[in-house]
């Protein structure tokens, strides 16, 4: 195989590591999007430490006081005694407390916090079953399947909430990125593009239905949508990353590199997949050594990073390195990518 090919396969590869959901904890952090779901429950407790200590002066003398137990519980969840805090849950419910749902759907957030989503899961069908357009039970029960990566039930439940709230943008996002994931592109763009009906300015959704135009190889609309989200988020590091890919595709290399550079500038950690694309942007001109700086630098800061070994390996294969391009094949075949088996059959003896 030729190696400015494998170069051009894998540089369209690194677009899969930018594909997220909102309610994703890591990709929230580092999205610059401003659309984010609220996934860590914060009672409405302005000092926890003084209210446990009220509620246990008024649970001394009235030990059937629900609502001490129910307040005392907040406290506890607020300082992160989640276990504890569920048995004051417990208490308020087995007391006959009369805001039940809101005490199955908090006692789910305290499940939720300690990654038990099983348990989670449960108090929030409980708080469902009385309340049935309960949004931030439905919200965390999808999330919860989402950390089980059970997608057909968290499928499910986004169906439930398109129902209940029919005008979240974020809603529809979250069900593209799972039509995705799934392979039903024409569904995933549908859903990016009701997204975007609802809130134009969302420059995720326009990210990620480029994605998907890409892969329905229609170029033009997916440079379009990339160039629309990095328009409303000039520091949408992904948007410049996965354009500059469309103008690698075209061997349009000035634009390319140009994309990569901003995105590596805009990112406040060293972003791996630009650098990568950047490495070969370099290798494809002719800056053979360059691209060898560069793609060493990414392995230096991300030595797990597959797809940079690939890099590496045909760089090093162009510096006529054939021992050093097959030990970077192989390595990129340890951690996941098979083709570098293929790659390095081809060359190594």
């Amino acid at each position: 195989m030729n190696s400015n090919n494998r170069s051009l396969l894998f540089q369209l590869f690194c677009s899969l590591f930018l594909f997220v959901f909102l309610f994703d904890v890591k990709a929230q952090k580092e999205s610059s999007n401003s659309y984010a779901l609220e996934l860590i429950h914060q009672p409405e407790i302005e000092d926890p430490k003084n209210t446990l200590y009220e509620c246990n002066l008024i649970l001394k003398n009235d030990k059937s006081n629900y609502e001490a137990y129910f307040n005392r519980a907040l406290a506890k969840t607020s300082l992160g005694a989640f276990k504890s805090a569920q048995l004051d849950f417990s208490k308020a419910l087995n007391l006959n407390h009369p805001r039940k749902v809101d005490i199955y759907y908090r006692r789910g957030i305290s499940y939720f916090l300690e990654n038990d989503y099983l348990n989670a899961i449960s108090d929030f069908d409980s708080a469902i079953q009385i309340e049935p357009n309960h949004v931030k039970a439905l919200w965390k029960k999808a999330q919860a399947y989402f950390h089980l990566d059970s997608r057909v039930l968290m499928m499910e439940t986004l169906d439930q909430l398109s129902i209940v709230q029919p005008d979240n943008p974020i809603t529809w996002h979250d069900m593209g990125t799972l039509y995705y994931k799934n392979k039903n592109f024409d569904k995933a763009k549908d859903c990016f593009t009701k997204a975007l009906i609802i809130d134009p300015k969302m420059s995720v959704s326009y990210n990620h239905r480029g994605i998907v135009y890409n892969k329905l190889h229609d170029a033009a609309k997916a440079f379009d949508d990339f160039n629309r989200a990095i328009f409303y988020d000039s520091c949408f590091v992904e948007a410049y990353n996965n354009r500059g890919l469309i103008y690698l595709e075209f061997e349009d290399y000035f634009e390319a590199e140009n994309d990569f550079l901003m995105a590596i500038k805009k990112d406040n950690h060293l972003n791996k997949e630009a650098l990568n694309n950047l490495a070969i942007t370099k290798y494809l001109t002719g800056r053979i050594k360059e691209g060898l700086d560069d793609i060493n630098e990414v392995l230096n800061h991300y030595p797990f990073f597959a797809t940079a070994y690939i890099t590496r390996g045909n760089i090093k294969e162009r510096l006529h390195d054939d021992a050093g391009a097959c030990s970077d094949w192989h390595k990129a075949a340890e951690l996941g990518i098979l083709s570098g088996l293929t790659y390095a059959q081809e060359t190594c003896h």
